[in-house]
C-alpha cells in the first residue's frame, strides 16, 4: 500500500454526518424523475459547478449528484442546489445510508477531517485496499450507532463502506405534512 496523504487543500464545504432517515415525499420522487429535473435543472447545476463535488473536490462527468443545500427537496432554486459526489452525499444523509441501507459506519474519532476521509477512502479503494485497511489507516476509532441528533452526528466521522446496501428496500417516503414538520424543526437538530 502506498502512503496516502490528502491532496492540496481544496476550498471545500465542511462535511459532517447529518440528516434524517427520510426527507422526500412521493411527489418529490416523481419530480426527481421528471424531464424538468433530468433535462433542465440537474444538467444546468452540474455544468455550473464544473461536475465537481463541493465537499471533497472530486470531479467526474458521470455519476455526480445534485443536492438541496437546505435539505428541502421542493426548493429547486439554483442557489439552493450544489454538486456532490455519491460518497459525500451518503455522509449528508447518514440516516438513510446507516440505518436503512447499512452502508455507512460511524466512528468517534479519526486522524483526518470528514472531507479527507472521503478523499483518502476513494484513493485507497482505487489502489485495491479493503475496508479494514482503510479504516486502520484513517485511524477511525470506536464504532457508534446512528441517531437523529445533529449535535451527536457532528462529533462523529462517517465511513462509506464497500458493502452492498441491505436488501432492495425502497427509500422511506414522508407525507407532505410530515415533511413540512421536519423542515420546520431542522434548525433545532
Amino acid at each position: 500500500m502506498s502512503i496516502v496523504t490528502p491532496t492540496k487543500r481544496i476550498l471545500s464545504k465542511n462535511l459532517v454526518p447529518r440528516y434524517e432517515l427520510s426527507w422526500r415525499t412521493e411527489c418529490d420522487e416523481k419530480f426527481s424523475k421528471s424531464s424538468t429535473w433530468i433535462s433542465e435543472i440537474r444538467p444546468r447545476i452540474l455544468k455550473r459547478d464544473n461536475y465537481t463535488c463541493k465537499y471533497c473536490g472530486y470531479r467526474s462527468e458521470k455519476g455526480m449528484h445534485v443536492a438541496h443545500i437546505d435539505g428541502n427537496p421542493k426548493n429547486n432554486r439554483d442557489e439552493n442546489l450544489e454538486v456532490i459526489c455519491p460518497m459525500c452525499h451518503m455522509i449528508t444523509h447518514t440516516g438513510l445510508w446507516c440505518a436503512v441501507f447499512g452502508v455507512v459506519d460511524l466512528y468517534t474519532g479519526s486522524k483526518y477531517s470528514q472531507n479527507d476521509i472521503i478523499r483518502i477512502t476513494r484513493q485507497m479503494r482505487k489502489e485495491g485496499e479493503k475496508d479494514d485497511e482503510i479504516i486502520r489507516y484513517l485511524g477511525l476509532k470506536m464504532p457508534m450507532s446512528w441517531r437523529q441528533d445533529l449535535e451527536y452526528l457532528s462529533r462523529l466521522h462517517g465511513f462509506v463502506s464497500s458493502r452492498r446496501p441491505l436488501g432492495r428496500r425502497a427509500k422511506p417516503l414522508l407525507s407532505e405534512e410530515e415533511q413540512q414538520r421536519r423542515i420546520s424543526l431542522r434548525e433545532r437538530w
